[in-house]
C-alpha cells in the first residue's frame, strides 16, 4: 500500500511538472507572432501594406457623412493632413490611403473633427515603418 502511494505521488509530481513546462524557444525557426490590429469605434480591419515605393493602409470607418481626417506625420512633424470621404455611418465605408516613402513617414494618424467642439476624436495612431 505504501508502494502505490508512492507511485501515485511520483506520476503526480511527474504531471505537474510536466504541464508547467513551456516549450523550448527554436530560435532558428521563430513562431510568427500575432498581426498588430489597430481598431477603434470609428475605424477597424487596418492593413499596413508596403510596397517599394509607398506605404498603403487599407481598411473601413464608420464617420459622420463618411468624413474622416488623416495626418501623415514624421517624428514629432505633420509631413501631410488631408481627409478622406468614403460612405457615410450607419454603414462601414472601406479606404485606402497611400503613403509615398520618400515623406519618411512614422505614423499615420487617422481622427475625426468633433461637430460639438471641433476637437480630435475616435484618434487612431498607426506606425509606419518604411523598409
Amino acid at each position: 500500500m505504501m508502494y502505490k502511494s508512492f507511485f501515485l505521488f511520483i506520476v503526480s509530481a511527474f504531471l505537474v511538472v510536466l504541464t508547467s513546462c513551456s516549450p523550448v524557444e527554436d530560435v532558428n525557426n521563430p513562431v510568427p507572432t500575432k498581426e498588430q490590429r489597430y481598431e477603434n469605434q470609428a475605424f477597424k480591419e487596418i492593413q499596413v501594406n508596403q510596397k517599394e515605393d509607398n506605404v498603403i493602409v487599407t481598411g473601413k470607418a464608420r464617420v459622420f457623412e463618411g468624413v474622416f481626417q488623416y495626418a501623415i506625420i514624421k517624428g514629432n512633424t505633420i509631413v501631410k493632413e488631408d481627409y478622406y470621404q468614403t460612405d457615410g455611418a450607419p454603414a462601414w465605408g472601406e479606404f485606402e490611403i497611400t503613403i509615398d516613402k520618400g515623406l519618411q513617414a512614422t505614423e499615420l494618424e487617422l481622427f475625426v473633427y468633433s461637430a460639438k467642439d471641433g476637437s480630435k476624436i475616435d484618434v487612431l495612431k498607426i506606425p509606419i515603418t518604411n523598409h
